[in-house]
């Protein structure tokens, strides 16, 4: 089923105007018909990519696996695990995910420093490795602009000066993978997010339209997974949409995910063009969409649109 997933080679907008209108026409079908995709081609280096997921990998070993296994949530599961005659089916709970998870800002403000296990060598490797996602992202945004009809810079500029941060997750294996989701479904709430995932572990699912979820298989190569946030969506005027997706909880194995999020600003203005103003916002401050989202992050998009709408736009 992954294989089905559009791939879209970037090397192509450096062609002939044929393979660039080729390119960018593939581009254009992916956001609105998929609203994820893989991109080859992309300019990160694939040696940056790999130092980046060790230092993950060797971050949770030594920083992250004993506290994640010593938490309420693992101690509830790993007893789950063990027959009980009398409730052995009951959910832990609907209100958790089954992951260990840390986010760090790199603009505007950086706040590596928050955590001083992370020395300064590697954070030169993270600091080298966001710039290069950041200039994929700008590229991103100005052929999506282009591809709405929008000047090049429409994306770019409405998110200036734009919010990046990474989320680095760990989804370690699972003694009850029944009971919980490794992340429940869920919209994201910015604009464009670019993934460095599990070349061996699966369980990231996306779901298409109202057909069924799609299993997005371990990365391939070098392929960086991207997919579009709700402020894409809100600009686009619902042309190109973002996707509900989650992670299953696995009883085998571990799965990495580096997530970068290029967002708006806290201060900047999104607002939906004025023939969608019947089902999107008009003009509001992405903060305050952030803070309503942070409670209604696994609930109903279209819900928190219309309250956005009521309560800023």
């Amino acid at each position: 089923m992954d294989m089905e997933i559009p791939v879209i080679d970037l090397d192509g907008l450096n062609g002939d105007a044929a393979e660039r209108t080729q390119t960018m026409a593939r581009l254009h079908q992916a956001c609105k018909d998929w609203g994820f995709f893989w991109v080859d081609s992309h300019g990160v280096d694939a040696a940056l990519m790999e130092e980046v997921k060790r230092f993950v990998y060797g971050h949770y070993d030594d920083q992250l696996e004993d506290k994640f296994y010593a938490s309420g949530l693992a101690k509830d599961l790993l007893q789950a695990a063990v027959p009980d005659p009398e409730d052995s089916n009951k959910p832990v709970s609907d209100q958790v995910d089954w992951e260990s998870a840390y986010f760090i800002r790199h603009n505007p403000n950086n706040n590596v420093a928050d955590f001083p296990e992370i020395l300064p060598p590697t954070r030169e490797v993270l600091d080298t490795y966001i710039a290069q996602m950041v200039s994929l992202a700008e590229r991103l945004a100005e052929c999506m602009s282009l591809n709405l009809g929008l000047d090049c810079a429409r994306i770019k500029d409405t998110f200036a000066p734009p919010f990046v941060g990474t989320k680095f997750a760990m989804y370690p294996a699972c003694p009850r993978p029944d009971l919980v989701w490794g992340l429940r479904a869920h919209t994201d709430a910015g604009g464009i997010i670019l993934l460095l995932q599990d070349d061996v572990v699966g369980g990231l699912e996306f779901f298409r339209g109202d057909r069924e979820w799609v299993p997005v298989g371990p990365t391939k190569g070098s392929r960086i997974f991207v997919n579009i946030g709700d402020q894409v969506e809100v600009i686009s005027g619902g042309v190109y949409r973002s996707v509900l997706h989650r992670v299953a909880a696995g009883s085998e194995g571990r799965r990495l995910s580096v997530a970068t999020f290029y967002n708006p600003g806290m201060d900047a203005v999104v607002a939906a063009p004025v023939t969608a103003v019947q089902l999107y916002p008009g003009a509001y401050r992405f903060g305050d969409y952030l803070d309503y989202y942070q409670g209604t992050k696994f609930a109903d998009k279209a819900a928190r649109f219309q309250a956005v709408k009521e309560l800023f736009g």
